[in-house]
């Protein structure tokens, strides 16, 4: 991920919303607020070469929008203008969803500015989109402008095990929403509309595709970059088919994928492991090992990189990282880490690495 300027809030608009449940079981939410004196700024002419664009691929756009979309992102208002959905005809029909309004073509605020892009999503037709989808962009793109962390082409962004239909909402809405597999995102090109060129400069549209658990671990420990030019293969459309099987239980893409991670090694210096360190009254070092797939992942982190001589940081969430260094040696704890020295032929991660295989829970190292 790469970092945007942090914008400064200001005082939020006062936004009042109204629930009501018809007999009938429909609900109606209405929203209310005083316009504030300065409102979004929108070129409303690249709207309308963005509005062309998507035009050219399916005829009618649809605009999903926030009824707040008037307030500015920095006064409480939306993170985009508005999301612009078109239906897609063709041998494998599908809709595609389009952010208005991240870009500073579009949305012209000073916090914006140098911010070229917006972003997409590509969902095969017959599935269910309400209100999942729209609201995925909007969550992304929220997550962007607060956290100052853009999400680029080739990054990989793991969604903490929670659906990427689910997590826009609050946990106590999940239950409503459609259930899938895909836990995690890539960030590609979009590759039926790479650019839009509009009067106030290009619009590069970034594609997020969703994937699963097992394709997540293989992105993580290998290469986000290859693991697309590997689903181009099989999903030239880049669809994010919130119902599919996994593309790693497909043998023939599973050993492709594989022969170009053993053969290339890990792009990824660094990920989160099911593992765990601590030191014993004796200044022994016992790490904790995961079982299973999480074992699979952490084997293959270890060998994609140590294995080509490569840095690793094994990121846990119960134990400072593990620190795998190829040029330093023997075992070295310290309160930022636990530094392991050496290769797998020499270093102090063989002892780790022959306990995963052996499915072991735990190896002291010395």
């Amino acid at each position: 991920m790469a970092f945007l300027p942090f914008f400064s809030k200001k005082k939020p608009v006062d936004v009042e919303q109204q629930v009501t449940r018809r007999p009938d079981g429909s609900t109606t939410v209405s929203t209310s607020f005083n316009v504030p004196e300065t409102t979004r700024p929108v070129n409303s002419d690249a709207v309308d070469a963005l509005d062309a664009a998507l035009g050219t691929l399916g005829g009618n756009v649809m605009h999903a929008m926030d009824p707040r979309r008037l307030i500015s992102f920095d006064q409480g208002g939306p993170p985009v203008w508005s999301v612009g959905m078109v239906d897609v005809e063709g041998p494998t029909p599908y809709t595609l969803l389009v952010t208005y309004g991240f870009s500073h073509a579009l949305s012209p605020e000073s916090f914006r500015e140098g911010v070229t892009h917006e972003y997409s999503l590509a969902v095969p037709k017959g599935l269910p989109l309400s209100p999942w989808a729209d609201a995925f962009l909007r969550h992304q793109t929220r997550y962007i402008l607060t956290q100052g962390a853009d999400i680029r082409v080739n990054d990989c962004i793991p969604l903490r095990g929670v659906p990427m239909t689910r997590v826009p909402f609050q946990p106590e809405h999940h239950a409503m929403m459609p259930n899938s597999e895909l836990i995690g995102v890539l960030c590609a090109e979009d590759p039926v509309l790479p650019t839009v060129q509009t009067p106030h400069g290009a619009i590069v549209i970034r594609r997020l595709l969703g994937i699963d658990g097992l394709e997540l671990d293989r992105a993580e420990t290998w290469s986000p970059a290859g693991l697309i030019e590997a689903f181009k293969t099989v999903n030239p459309l880049l669809l994010s088919d919130i119902g599919r099987t996994s593309f790693m239980k497909n043998p023939a893409f599973a050993a492709a994928v594989n022969a170009r991670a053993a053969d290339e090694g890990s792009s990824m210096d660094a990920a989160l492991f099911d593992v765990a360190w601590t030191v014993d009254d004796a200044g022994r070092v016992r790490v904790e090992l995961p079982q299973g797939q999480a074992a699979k992942r952490l084997l293959d982190g270890i060998t994609g990189r140590v294995g080509f001589g490569r840095r690793l940081a094994a990121i846990s969430m119960r134990s400072p990282p593990i620190l795998f260094e190829p040029s330093a040696t023997g075992v070295q704890p310290t309160r930022q880490g636990l530094v392991l020295g050496g290769d797998l032929s020499t270093g102090a991660a063989i002892g780790l690495v022959m306990a995963l295989r052996g499915g072991e829970r735990a190896v002291v190292l010395v």
